[in-house]
């Protein structure tokens, strides 16, 4: 992690409750993220898509920048805020775009490798920011992160077609997440799991030294694992909630539970430790694609505007979590939050064991074909749908 060099390096000081600067200060990010997702898309209504996708790549590249050359925490706190805004407004816009570049078969893959992509960037970024400002310095990181910024935003201007404008958005259907039962019971159960694995995992560095004596290199290096095994559960993901959707998010969540557990009663056993990371890993992996697959299923009809407001609610989570983790690190060291993550992460979990929770499997596995099931709940055409239409016109002339 880069945070305590990143801490130590810049100058200033801004006073939070029961944490210490840095540490609450970087929920900045997850917090913009969380406001981002929606606001974007209740105000995309009129703009180029293609061209809202690279401005919101852009803000990344530029958090970047601002960052690497940060001279004070406030400054840093500023490129935490910019990067919230675009990589919450890509994931939520992003996964809607995709939808309209594919065929209607492919619809619910689409999501699903938008999902995965997120998260393995996001799983990998750790660890080779860690070990870069190991070997060099963490303002390299965010240099060589700048870099990859470059090349999202010449690759989408070079590979994706104009996408015509988006269709309105009411903010009344941003809120359908939370009105259908099975909607609902899949997001306080995706947001209980998001909740718990940042409770513990913001804190994982100080976690496994002070847990299992490992130095900084060390550490690095069960982050990366984490990272692979969390791709192994993220691919493996994509094909098992074809046909076991509940099965996957529950299991998930429950992998997260066991190995926090462990976790928490195991102290200097490093292979058991290192182990039990990467079934950590395994777990979250699956999360994001089972999460946002349950609400593709769950809301055909909206799954746009459904999707805004969930992966909001997920950011929240993450934010409210990382938080959380902190004030228990504080008071009850590692094997609070750890213990902590383990009980929310159950709790999460088992509510998809509720009636709401098998409603899910009454919906039929193909519902990821959004169109078909769009067609069937709602005569009228969408905004979103006569986009599409139009633009499969102007592709075709």
């Amino acid at each position: 992690m880069l945070y305590p060099t990143v801490k130590n390096t810049l100058t200033g000081r801004i006073a939070f409750p029961a944490l210490d600067a840095l540490r609450e200060g970087y929920d900045v990010y997850p917090v913009v993220d969380a406001i981002a997702g929606t606001s974007v898309e209740a105000h995309r209504a009129g703009l180029e898509r293609r061209a809202v996708l690279v401005g919101l790549s852009a803000l990344v590249l530029a958090s970047d920048v601002i960052g690497g050359i940060a001279p004070g925490i406030g400054v840093m706190l500023a490129a935490r805020a910019v990067l919230g805004i675009g990589v919450g407004g890509f994931w939520v816009f992003g996964a809607g775009a995709a939808i309209s570049l594919v065929s209607e078969q492919a619809r619910g893959t689409a999501v699903a490798v938008v999902s995965s992509g997120i998260f393995i960037a996001t799983v990998a970024s750790l660890p080779a920011a860690s070990l870069i400002g190991t070997l060099t310095t963490w303002r390299a990181a965010f240099a060589v992160a700048a870099v990859f910024a470059v090349i999202a935003v010449a690759a989408q201007l070079a590979a994706v077609p104009r996408l015509g404008p988006g269709g309105r958005v009411r903010p009344r259907s941003l809120l359908t997440v939370v009105t259908l039962p099975v909607s609902r019971v899949g997001l306080v159960a995706a947001g209980a799991i998001f909740f718990a694995n940042f409770t513990a995992y913001t804190y994982i560095g100080p976690l496994l030294h002070t847990r299992a004596g490992l130095g900084a290199s060390a550490i690095t290096l069960v982050l990366l694992g984490f990272g692979l095994a969390g791709a192994a559960g993220n691919f493996t993901a994509g094909v098992t909630v074809r046909r076991h959707l509940r099965a996957t998010l529950m299991g998930s969540g429950l992998l997260i539970a066991v190995s926090a557990l462990l976790l928490a009663a195991v102290t200097g056993a490093r292979p058991l430790t290192i182990a039990l990371v990467a079934v950590w890993g395994l777990g979250f992996g699956a999360v994001p694609v089972a999460a946002q697959s349950w609400m593709a299923r769950a809301m055909p009809a909206n799954v746009e505007g459904g999707l805004a407001l969930f992966v909001s609610a997920l950011q929240g989570s993450l934010a409210a979590g990382s938080a959380a983790g902190g004030v228990i690190y504080d008071a009850k060291g590692p094997g609070g939050a750890l213990a902590m993550a383990a009980a929310v992460a159950a709790a999460g979990s088992l509510t998809l064991l509720s009636r709401a929770g098998a409603g899910i499997n009454s919906r039929p596995a193909g519902s990821v074909d959004l169109a078909r099931e769009r067609g069937r709940e709602t005569p009228a055409p969408s905004p979103g749908a006569i986009d599409r239409a139009g633009n499969s016109a102007q592709r075709t002339r």
